[in-house]
């Protein structure tokens, strides 16, 4: 059996996904990411819908999708076409709440058009459209936009940031029936991990008192020392590396436009607003499936939106202090509110430019349906 680093998926779409929007801050207007890229559950007169992340607009949903590549020597080529990670990120720009909900890919789901499947099996009967069509129908919420990234980019992404310094126990495994072969003997102690000892990290399961739970704590708790260090100018630098690889291994829906907004509001954020949770269900002896109560799903998947509908819970930060609270304010504290203000005014621009680059995409999709 293989134990595939599932929370880490997050991670690499959003370092990707900000290398392809900062990179549009620096290209001419009207590049795409890929003109070929299908718009889900589109009809071909219905009219997009220009995402732009800002306070009018409702919480955003997006599905992310980890394909894995690997193999085993016992599995067929279909496995490998599986979405290994499914993940739900909700965002919510009015009141800066994140929220990533794991959608565990045994879960028990009744493909339509098939026999009972994991939901997983949605990906390699139907693609992204089926996969996507499958998760609304279970969470009960509309997906707005998607991401899929190829497993093949962790590592390259760890190397391409310098590696990443944490602790870890003394773990020795050998799982031969891996293409290649798995080998781990970590050491205990404090370690900088280059991309291969990283992705090995994130695999360890057996240690564990609390195999799973304990794993995804552990692989949360690398996500959050990597979002430390992609706040550092000095990322800046990678940019042309983070780039070709989310080209080699990332594809979405979104423009260029969004994906600006996406990186600088990832980037801007605050982690304490960022919640990560995994879907709640149960298993049953004998079998290899996850069963998970439709209505607790659909549950989850609202819960920015109880959140935004509760004002005593949402408050949102008021940036506006009189002259009295300033004066009384540290010198830090000033520092802090006035980056906070300089955020907001580059986010209000950056939604600008997400909307002219939507308009610009749609005008150009009616060019052309006009001259067929």
């Amino acid at each position: 059996m293989k134990y595939i680093y599932r929370i880490f998926v997050f991670l690499t779409v959003i370092l990707l996904l900000g290398a392809l929007g900062l990179t549009f801050m620096f290209m001419p207007r009207g590049k795409k990411l890929d003109d070929n890229k299908k718009i889900i559950n589109k009809e071909a007169n219905e009219p997009e819908k220009i995402t732009v992340f800002n306070d009018d607009e409702d919480i955003v949903n997006i599905l992310l999708v980890g394909l894995d590549s690997s193999a085993v020597t016992y599995e067929k080529d279909e496995d490998s076409k599986r979405a290994d990670t499914i993940m739900l990120l909700s965002i919510d720009p009015k009141y800066d709440r994140v929220r990533l909900l794991s959608i565990p890919r045994d879960t028990y789901y009744k493909l339509k058009g098939y026999d009972n499947y994991r939901m997983n099996a949605a990906y390699a009967r139907g693609g992204i459209d089926l996969q996507v069509s499958s998760v609304e129908d279970f969470m009960g919420v509309k997906i707005d936009h998607y991401v899929t990234v190829n497993y093949d980019a962790v590592k390259e992404l760890v190397d391409a940031i310098g590696g990443v310094e944490v602790y870890t126990p003394e773990y020795k495994y050998t799982d031969p029936s891996t293409i290649p072969p798995l080998e781990i003997n970590f050491e205990e102690g404090l370690h900088l991990l280059d991309g291969e000892d990283a992705v090995k990290y994130l695999r360890i399961r057996k240690i564990y008192k609390d195999q799973d739970l304990d794993r995804i704590k552990a692989q949360q708790d690398f996500i959050m020392k990597i979002f430390d260090k992609m706040k550092s100018p000095k990322m800046l630098l990678k940019l042309p590396k983070l780039v070709s690889i989310a080209n080699k291994h990332v594809e979405t829906d979104m423009n260029y436009g969004q994906l600006s907004y996406l990186a600088y509001y990832g980037v801007t954020l605050d982690k304490e607003n960022i919640g990560m949770k995994t879907v709640e269900g149960t298993t049953k002896k004998g079998s290899p499936l996850y069963f998970v109560n439709k209505e607790s799903a659909t549950y989850e998947a609202h819960e920015l939106k109880r959140l935004r509908d509760n004002e005593s819970e949402a408050s949102g930060e008021d940036l506006n202090y009189t002259e009295e609270e300033l004066k009384n304010m540290t010198e830090e504290e000033r520092a802090a509110l006035e980056q906070k203000i300089r955020d907001k005014e580059l986010r209000e621009k950056l939604k600008e430019e997400a909307v002219k680059e939507e308009n610009s995409t749609s005008s150009n999709k009616n060019v052309i349906n006009d001259e067929k």
